[in-house]
């Protein structure tokens, strides 16, 4: 037989095989989805967009509100016993549930799966569905990220790495701005006399009755006249009726006792 055992096993490919078998023994196993990102390096990819103040968080909840009852009117029409719309009642609770988590100066949110059903009282399906349809709505977006894990907790050779909670952000996207703008517009226009002119109104009301009380009784209108007289007479009556119920009450705990 010529040629070496090493020539031999090159040719039959068992040495690479071999070697990448090694290789593959040697090399972290990092069970991760991947584009994944590594925590603490989240501004690299914008994950998190900080809040300008609670006035834009709550018009975009409202705004998101008004959507749903308007995507759940549509398709009432095709299918009556339809009971959500576009995002449904759970996404609604889920905005509202981010809403008070987030830090506003950072934008950073970035809470559990287990931490978002027990916030908002779901379960664990129905809250994955709901982010769905708030990412196909394009309300909401997320990253997800990875950790080191512990020495401690890492077992062979190498470093190892582990899934993080997902990076969450509100999107704020442009059909929610337009739909609360078109809902303030249709407020004003039905009523289109501005609140401060109608407290004036009402302040005016109020001071002409107060005017009117201290008038004496020859100097008011006939129709004013006549309503304070009537006034009068009924209050008058209100009396002698009560007089008489007291009356009567008294005259029935003393009954009088005849010989």
């Amino acid at each position: 037989m010529s040629g070496s055992i090493g020539a031999v096993l090159r040719s039959t490919g068992l040495v690479t095989i071999n070697r990448a078998i090694e290789a593959r023994a040697n090399r972290p196993r990092a069970k991760i989805w991947s584009g994944s990102i590594a925590v603490g390096h989240e501004k690299r990819v914008n994950a998190y967009i900080p809040i300008r103040n609670a006035r834009q968080m709550r018009e975009m909840i409202e705004a998101a509100k008004l959507y749903e009852r308007q995507t759940l009117a549509e398709r009432r029409t095709a299918t009556p016993r339809v009971r959500n719309g576009a995002i449904g009642q759970a996404g609604i609770q889920i905005i509202e549930f981010l809403a008070r988590v987030i830090d506003y100066g950072t934008g950073a949110l970035f809470p559990s799966l287990h931490t978002i059903t027990e916030g908002t009282g779901l379960s664990k399906n129905c809250v994955v569905q709901a982010l769905a349809r708030l990412k196909a709505a394009r309300i909401l977006d997320w990253f997800r990220r990875y950790e080191p894990v512990p020495d401690a907790e890492a077992a062979g050779a190498g470093p190892r790495v582990k899934q993080a909670t997902n990076a969450y952000r509100f999107l704020f996207p442009a059909f929610l701005a337009k739909i609360f703008t078109a809902r303030r517009q249709r407020g004003r226009a039905a009523d289109s006399t501005p609140a401060c002119e109608q407290y004036r109104q009402i302040e005016a009301a109020r001071e002409l009755d107060r005017m009117m009380d201290q008038l004496p009784l020859w100097e008011l209108p006939r129709e004013q006249r006549d309503k304070r007289e009537l006034a009068a007479v009924l209050q008058s009556l209100g009396q002698a009726i009560e007089t008489r119920e007291r009356e009567s009450s008294s005259s029935e705990e003393n009954p009088r006792r005849y010989l």
